[in-house]
C-alpha cells in the first residue's frame, strides 16, 4: 500500500533552505516512508509522531492511518530539535484538522528519487 505524502507550507519553506545533498538524502527516505511510515524514523512521544535524521537536520512527520496520509510538518537542526518537537506536540489538533480537511496541504513531490 502506498501512503499519500503531504507537507505543510512551513515544511516546504524550511526544506527548501537545506543543501541539495541533504534534500536528496531526505527524499530517498521519503520514498521509503511512502511505503511504510512506521518502518523508518525515530518515534517521538507516540507511534504516529516521528522524525527522520540526516546529518544535523531532522524532518518531522505525523501519520494518519485512517486517511492513509503522512504529513511532513517541519524541519529543524539538532540545536532547535526540542523546541520544534514541543511546537508540533502543541499543535496536534490543528494538524489533524488540516488533514481532515486536506486544505492548505501540498502534495510532496519527489525530485530525482526513484
Amino acid at each position: 500500500m502506498s501512503w499519500k505524502i503531504k507537507e505543510t507550507e512551513e515544511f516546504e519553506y524550511e526544506f527548501e533552505k537545506l543543501s541539495s545533498e541533504i534534500k536528496k538524502r531526505f527524499e530517498k527516505q521519503f520514498s521509503k516512508v511512502r511505503e511504510n511510515p512506521y518502518g523508518l524514523g525515530k518515534t517521538l512521544s507516540c507511534p504516529w509522531f516521528r522524525e527522520l535524521k540526516n546529518d544535523k537536520f531532522r524532518a518531522y512527520y505525523l501519520i494518519y492511518g485512517e486517511k492513509i496520509i503522512v504529513l511532513f510538518v517541519s524541519v529543524s537542526d539538532k540545536k532547535n530539535q526540542q523546541a520544534f518537537i514541543d511546537k508540533i506536540k502543541n499543535n496536534f489538533v490543528a494538524f489533524k484538522e488540516l488533514v481532515e480537511n486536506e486544505k492548505n496541504l501540498n502534495d510532496k513531490h519527489f525530485v530525482g528519487v526513484k
